[in-house]
C-alpha cells in the first residue's frame, strides 16, 4: 500500500508541472508545407521538385521527381520520403528519414543508325540527411540541401544495362516557398 501511496505521489508529481506547459506555451509553425525545385537543371541538366508537408511534431511526408542526364546515362526517379525533424519543428533545420522510389536508368548503345537508347527500371530504398533554412522576415523561403544513399532492390546481374553504382548517392539542393 505504501508502495502504491509513493507511486501515486510521483505520478501527481509529474502530471502537476506537465499541466503548466500547456500547448499555447509552444510556438506556433506558421507553415506545414513546400514547393521546392532545384535550380541547377538549366545549367546542369539536373533538374528536380518536391513538395513536403508536415503530418505529426517533426514529422513530414512528401515526394521528389527528378532527371539528370550525365553524359550518355540518363537517371529519372520518383521518390516517396518520410521525414523525421529531431527539433521537432517540420520544414526547419536537419532532418533525417527514409524513401523508397522507382527509377529509370538509360544509356547510349552503338549504333550505326542513330540514336539508341538501352535502359532498366528498379526500385531503392534509402537513408537520407538534409537540412533545410526557412530565410526572409516572414521566413517563407525554403533553401534545402541534404545528401542520400539508395539501395537497388532486386538481383540485376542478368541485365544488360546496370546502375553505375549500388548503393547509389544522391546529393539534394532546392530553393521553394513554404506555406
Amino acid at each position: 500500500m505504501r508502495r502504491l501511496m509513493v507511486l501515486g505521489a510521483l505520478l501527481v508529481g509529474a502530471w502537476l508541472p506537465a499541466q503548466g506547459q500547456s500547448s499555447s506555451a509552444r510556438i506556433p509553425i506558421p507553415y506545414r508545407t513546400y514547393i521546392a525545385v532545384n535550380p541547377l537543371g538549366i545549367p546542369f541538366n539536373i533538374a528536380s521538385a518536391e513538395v513536403e508537408s508536415g503530418v505529426a511534431n517533426g514529422i513530414t511526408v512528401g515526394g521528389a521527381a527528378s532527371y539528370t542526364a550525365l553524359h550518355h546515362d540518363r537517371y529519372t526517379t520518383f521518390d516517396a520520403k518520410l521525414r523525421y525533424y529531431p527539433s521537432e519543428v517540420v520544414l526547419e533545420g536537419l532532418a533525417i528519414g527514409v524513401s523508397v522510389s522507382h527509377s529509370r536508368y538509360s544509356t547510349l548503345v552503338g549504333s550505326t543508325t542513330g540514336e539508341i537508347r538501352s535502359g532498366l527500371d528498379y526500385n531503392t530504398i534509402g537513408l537520407l540527411a538534409d537540412y533545410n533554412f526557412l530565410l526572409g522576415a516572414r521566413k517563407r523561403f525554403v533553401i534545402g540541401t541534404g545528401v542520400g544513399a539508395k539501395r537497388v532492390l532486386g538481383n540485376h546481374d542478368g541485365d544488360a544495362v546496370q546502375p553505375k553504382s549500388n548503393p547509389l548517392v544522391t546529393v539534394r539542393f532546392v530553393v521553394g516557398l513554404a506555406f
